[in-house]
């Protein structure tokens, strides 16, 4: 079943070759969409490798250089998808940065501002984009990939980050609301402990992983494929009537 046939998605963070973004680019692409991976100025090769091994399947993939926190980059990428392909139905704001472990002293200012300018006003200016396009089609959907800390703080975790993926969720909440009218839905995906390349910090100590485990019901982190199947339901028509709401994918976590 092609379950996003005809549709277009533009996927930021698409260029570590084994994180959420890659995962979702290529759940969506075997779903039928046309997708354009994007990812910062030195992940050209990973981009193209993932766009060659897509098209080897007969699927159809455009790279695309984003910095995410520039809009004329948003421009450009917007504008190369349109050429391209005539439209475009789906925006995964994936991509976004964790930043140095510990607690308030390990940030500073700057640091903060990095932490929020990657993980909220660069969904911002995204959506921005493509206002214009989705309006004209009169639909559009966006996933916005969030965490679970947004919901609960960790110790030894970032404060930055926390507050960047709380300004996150109510950021796609208050945009899904102002658009709802207009047939473009907004919705976010809320991962807890993911084995991506961004937590090798945490999956190279074995004594906390180990701790982690314990600490999930599930008794695992989760997979990048399994946070890409929560925005494939967000980004596709069965999810029609679903707008400014959150999927939590964090093995029971903050069930607990």
């Amino acid at each position: 079943m092609s379950r996003l046939a005809g549709k277009v998605a533009i996927i930021t963070g698409a260029g570590s070759g084994s994180g959420m973004g890659a995962a979702i680019s290529r759940l969506f692409a075997r779903q039928g969409a046309c997708v354009v991976v994007t990812d910062v100025k030195g992940r050209e090769d990973a981009l193209s490798e993932l766009s060659a091994e897509l098209r080897a399947e007969g699927l159809r993939a455009l790279p695309a250089v984003l910095d995410v926190t520039q809009e004329d980059d948003w421009h450009s990428v917007v504008e190369r998808a349109l050429g391209d392909y005539g439209r475009v139905d789906i925006l995964v704001n994936n991509a976004g940065v964790l930043g140095q472990q510990g607690g308030l002293d390990a940030i500073e200012r700057d640091d903060l501002a990095r932490l929020m300018n990657v993980n909220v006003n660069s969904q911002f200016l995204g959506i921005k984009a493509l206002t214009a396009a989705f309006g004209k089609q009169g639909a559009g959907t966006v996933v916005n990939i969030g965490s679970i800390g947004s919901m609960v703080a960790f110790p030894n975790v970032n404060p930055g980050y926390a507050a960047s993926k709380g300004a996150s969720r109510m950021l796609s909440k208050a945009i899904a609301v102002d658009f709802a009218h207009k047939g473009i839905r907004v919705n976010s995906v809320l991962p807890g402990f993911i084995a991506t390349p961004m937590a090798t910090d945490f999956t190279q100590d074995e004594v906390l992983m180990q701790t982690l485990a314990a600490a999930i019901p599930m008794g695992r982190p989760g997979l990048p494929e399994e946070v890409a199947q929560a925005a494939l339901f967000l980004a596709s028509d069965e999810s029609a009537y679903i707008t400014a709401a959150e999927i939590v994918v964090d093995g029971g976590y903050t069930a607990v």
